[in-house]
């Protein structure tokens, strides 16, 4: 992976961690956004799963699993 790819996969997280945060406000004011909603639930399973995606862009980073740019 370049650095060109690590930022650009980096961008695409955490846009989508931005529209999950549009997404969770728009439920807090509605009172929507409480676990038995399964919504909410899907909505926090897809943002654990992004958190897991950047630590390990950024372990790899750190670990210089990176390839020269081409």
């Amino acid at each position: 992976m370049t650095m060109d790819e690590y930022n650009n996969a980096v961008k695409q997280i955490l846009a989508e961690q931005q529209a999950i945060g549009q997404a969770t406000a728009q439920m807090a004011m509605t009172g929507k956004a409480n676990p038995t909603n399964p919504e909410f639930s899907q909505l926090m399973t897809k943002q654990w799963g992004l958190v897991q995606q950047m630590a390990k862009l950024n372990t790899d980073a750190m670990l210089g699993i990176m390839s020269p740019k081409k």
